[in-house]
Protein backbone atom coordinates (compact mmCIF):
# COMPACT_ATOMS: atom_id res chain seq x y z
CA UNK A 1 0.00 0.00 0.00
CA UNK A 2 2.65 2.85 1.19
CA UNK A 3 2.43 5.78 2.94
CA UNK A 4 -0.40 7.85 3.18
CA UNK A 5 0.23 11.63 3.28
CA UNK A 6 -2.67 13.57 5.28
CA UNK A 7 -3.86 14.43 8.67
CA UNK A 8 -3.74 11.60 11.08
CA UNK A 9 -6.99 12.41 12.65
CA UNK A 10 -9.08 12.49 9.95
CA UNK A 11 -8.27 9.00 8.05
CA UNK A 12 -10.00 8.69 4.99
CA UNK A 13 -10.04 5.03 3.68
CA UNK A 14 -13.43 3.00 3.45
CA UNK A 15 -14.18 0.84 6.28
CA UNK A 16 -13.83 0.86 9.96
CA UNK A 17 -10.68 2.60 10.99
CA UNK A 18 -8.17 2.62 13.62
CA UNK A 19 -5.90 5.88 15.11
CA UNK A 20 -2.59 4.05 17.12
CA UNK A 21 -0.90 5.78 19.28
CA UNK A 22 1.78 4.56 21.82
CA UNK A 23 1.48 6.96 25.01
CA UNK A 24 3.19 6.95 28.52
CA UNK A 25 2.53 5.31 31.53
CA UNK A 26 2.77 8.93 34.00
CA UNK A 27 -0.63 9.80 33.30
CA UNK A 28 0.54 12.83 31.59
CA UNK A 29 -1.32 14.11 28.66
CA UNK A 30 -0.42 17.50 27.02
CA UNK A 31 2.42 17.42 24.20
CA UNK A 32 2.81 15.91 21.12
CA UNK A 33 0.05 14.22 18.72
CA UNK A 34 -2.65 13.78 21.59
CA UNK A 35 -2.99 17.47 21.33
CA UNK A 36 -4.44 16.78 17.45
CA UNK A 37 -6.08 14.28 19.62
CA UNK A 38 -7.57 16.62 22.27
CA UNK A 39 -8.68 19.31 19.41
CA UNK A 40 -11.10 16.85 17.58
CA UNK A 41 -12.58 14.78 20.51
CA UNK A 42 -12.40 15.17 24.71
CA UNK A 43 -12.94 11.01 24.69
CA UNK A 44 -9.68 9.92 24.31
CA UNK A 45 -7.80 12.31 27.17
CA UNK A 46 -11.07 11.94 29.16
CA UNK A 47 -10.83 7.70 29.15
CA UNK A 48 -6.96 7.71 29.51
CA UNK A 49 -6.85 9.90 32.30
CA UNK A 50 -9.83 8.02 33.98
CA UNK A 51 -7.93 4.94 33.25
CA UNK A 52 -4.94 6.61 35.31
CA UNK A 53 -7.01 7.57 38.17
CA UNK A 54 -8.75 4.13 38.94
CA UNK A 55 -5.83 1.75 37.68
CA UNK A 56 -5.33 -1.04 39.88
CA UNK A 57 -1.86 -2.38 40.25
CA UNK A 58 -0.80 -4.02 36.93
CA UNK A 59 -3.34 -2.65 34.76
CA UNK A 60 -1.13 0.32 33.75
CA UNK A 61 1.64 -1.19 32.50
CA UNK A 62 3.38 -2.31 29.58
CA UNK A 63 1.04 -4.18 26.96
CA UNK A 64 -1.70 -2.94 27.90
CA UNK A 65 -4.25 -0.90 25.47
CA UNK A 66 -7.35 1.31 25.60
CA UNK A 67 -9.74 1.96 23.01
CA UNK A 68 -11.72 5.08 22.72
CA UNK A 69 -14.41 4.98 19.96
CA UNK A 70 -15.15 8.46 19.04
CA UNK A 71 -16.65 7.68 15.62
CA UNK A 72 -19.44 4.88 14.76
CA UNK A 73 -16.36 3.93 12.17
CA UNK A 74 -13.12 5.29 13.97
Amino acid sequence: MGYLIGDATAPTTPGPKMIVHVCNNIGAWGKGFVMALSKRWPEPQSQYMGWYRERKSNDFGLGEVQFAQVKADL
